[in-house]
């Protein structure tokens, strides 16, 4: 099975055991063009939003036939405009590669301006009261993200924290998303998500011969290569 398409059903299967009730709100940051989490959310009966700067029209029209808040901007570490980096992967321009920072292994020269936000003026902007569920894909970008956590209320961290690590080639061969800028940035994810208390963890990965790892983030000396094996892919 594929990485989304595990991690949609393991949320599946957890989000209603978490949120019976349907009280918080789950948010789809990084919706990109395939594997929306936003529907399955929606699916399942929760509040949902979905942020993304460049929605394509698929994703505009699941929007408005769902019922689900769709933002048009991304998620970043300021309150304005950032330059989006477009995706280009093989050579190929790709959407679901597009990111903020300009040394992501998947982004290209050819520079898009979007609005951007702050965690804390997106869930101002949506009124939210609970997350049940954050899931973000941004490409490279995904530890300015994490370490606003420190800036909300405990009652407004996300019950699940949903995100993407590596990507590119293997996590033995040092580079694009296993370059030592951004395994420092998943090692920081991990390290803020363990000061705001989160502890059970969960790790698929893409390549073919990984398990999935279950592993206690409290208990953790978050010795990286530990963490993740080397064969890792994202």
């Amino acid at each position: 099975m594929r990485v989304e398409a595990c991690c949609q059903v393991v949320l599946e299967q957890l989000l209603p055991i978490i949120d019976q009730k349907r009280e918080g709100i789950c948010i789809d940051v990084g919706v990109g063009t395939f594997a929306f989490y936003c529907e399955r959310f929606s699916q399942l009966g929760f509040n949902t939003v979905a942020v993304e700067p460049l929605p394509v029209k698929k994703l505009q029209k699941l929007c408005q036939h769902d019922n689900i808040r769709l933002i048009k901007c991304c998620l970043s570490d300021i309150d304005g405009v950032q330059n989006l980096y477009m995706g280009k992967f093989f050579g190929l321009f790709n959407h679901n590669f597009n990111s903020l920072s300009p040394d992501w292994f998947g982004a290209s020269q050819d520079i898009k301006q979007v609005k951007s936000m702050t965690l804390s003026s997106l869930l101002s902007s949506i009124n939210a009261q609970k997350i049940t569920c954050l899931k973000f894909d941004v490409e490279g970008w995904e530890s300015k993200i994490i370490k606003q956590f420190n800036e909300l209320p405990p009652s407004l961290l996300p019950r699940v924290v949903m995100f993407e690590y590596g990507g590119g080639t293997s996590k033995q061969n040092g580079k694009r998303g296993w370059s030592s800028t951004f395994l420092n940035a998943t090692l920081e994810c991990l390290t803020v998500l363990k000061q705001c208390g989160y502890g059970f963890s969960l790790m698929v990965d893409y390549a073919y011969s990984a398990k999935e790892t279950i592993f206690d983030l409290q208990s953790s000396n978050l010795d990286i290569d530990e963490i993740i094996p080397s064969y890792s892919i994202y």
